[in-house]
């Protein structure tokens, strides 16, 4: 049998898709278009995902509101003024954009406030790890690689991309290391981002297809460990004699001293620190977050009958244990799972109905750790 499509079957084909696109369009502008979230309502919805980093969700929440508001009124006031031309009205809309920049340890929720913030607004979201990226792409992928990531992820749809945003992880790991005499994996790839993030228009080439990109609309949001910036901006504090906390006297030239751009550190005027998670913290995330691994795994035994429940000591056990493990929340799903394995191994089939988990029972199945 033949397997090839006949050219109206192509066509047909390209039809559908071409609907597809321009109804995903459509939808995607009225979602932005309607977008009316207070930073208030963003950052209570954000509440019931994560858990702590109390300062750093409100000035997210409220940089992510006010970009999506200022986005819609403005498309809504060029598609008025175009007679409802959308591919016009994204390329004539100016809007001030500010791009955000979040400090903190690993384990502390920036990249997971940063996916749970776009599903809440309903916009395309990538992640890029920076380590893999070089400045000509012979040692790793190329900046513009994340074009092609963004884009993939609006489903091939070049305007729906135009409102997504793009977490860079590990932002610090590119910073320039002096005494390098050939920096590839600094100074180029910053200045490889810097007029991405400031939006221009772009040329992503997916096969033989080249697609025009704006990342004007873009928000981008970086994160990193920045362990040594503290230090740098402490000093200073000491030079100057200056008295607070040191995340609310961060400067640009602290973060040029640490080996950043100055001009792509520009492109980042919203900038956020986050906390380590205390062993509260740690702990609210099982009972609270409704991403809670705890809760993923007695669901998991729910569904063999075994409804699984930890005494409060158990769970304070948990959280110690896993912020011994120095990343974070992802510790806990660790350690969960080497107190859970024998009794999700044993028990489907066996048992059902409650099975308590005490302290005593945490330690037993953590000895020697």
């Amino acid at each position: 049998m033949d397997g090839s499509i006949s050219q109206q079957g192509r066509q047909r084909i390209n039809g559908k898709l071409a609907e597809l696109r321009e109804r995903q369009t459509s939808q995607t502008v009225e979602h932005i278009l309607e977008f009316n979230k207070t930073p208030m309502q963003l950052k209570a919805d954000l509440d019931r995902y994560v858990i702590g980093q109390e300062r750093g969700k409100k000035v997210i929440a409220t940089a992510i509101a006010f970009h999506y508001r200022r986005l819609g009124q403005a498309l809504k006031e060029t598609l008025g003024a175009n007679e409802g031309d959308i591919d016009l009205a994204f390329r004539k809309t100016r809007t001030p954009k500010a791009n955000i920049l979040i400090f903190g340890p690993t384990g502390s929720g920036k990249t997971y406030t940063c996916e749970t913030v776009s599903g809440l607004v309903g916009v395309p979201f990538v992640v890029e790890d920076l380590t893999k990226f070089s400045e000509v792409g012979y040692v790793g992928q190329n900046a513009s690689d994340i074009l092609v990531d963004l884009f993939i992820s609006a489903g091939g749809n070049p305007h729906v991309a135009q409102t997504g945003i793009v977490y860079l992880d590990e932002m610090d790991k590119i910073a320039t290391e002096p005494g390098l005499t050939r920096d590839v994996s600094g100074r180029g790839v910053q200045k490889g981002l810097l007029k991405m993030v400031e939006g221009v228009e772009n040329i992503v080439e997916i096969g033989r297809e080249r697609i025009a990109l704006s990342t004007k609309h873009v928000l981008f949001i970086a994160g990193g460990v920045y362990d040594k910036v503290e230090g740098i901006v402490r000093k200073r504090m000491e030079e100057q004699a200056l008295q607070g906390e040191w995340r609310d006297y961060l400067l640009t030239e602290d973060l040029v001293a640490f080996g950043m751009e100055r001009q792509l550190m520009g492109r980042f005027p919203v900038r956020v620190v986050y906390d380590h998670l205390t062993t509260r913290d740690l702990k609210e995330i099982m009972t609270r977050s409704e991403d809670s691994p705890l809760k993923a795994y007695a669901g998991d035994l729910k569904a063999w009958g075994i409804d699984l429940t930890f005494t409060d000591e158990a769970l304070t056990e948990v959280a110690r244990r896993a912020g011994k493990e120095g990343i974070g929340a992802r510790g806990l799903t660790s350690i969960l799972h080497r107190v859970l394995l024998e009794t999700m191994y044993q028990l489907p089939g066996t048992h059902t109905g409650s099975f308590e988990v005490n302290a005593s029972y945490v330690k037993a199945k953590l000895t020697g750790s």
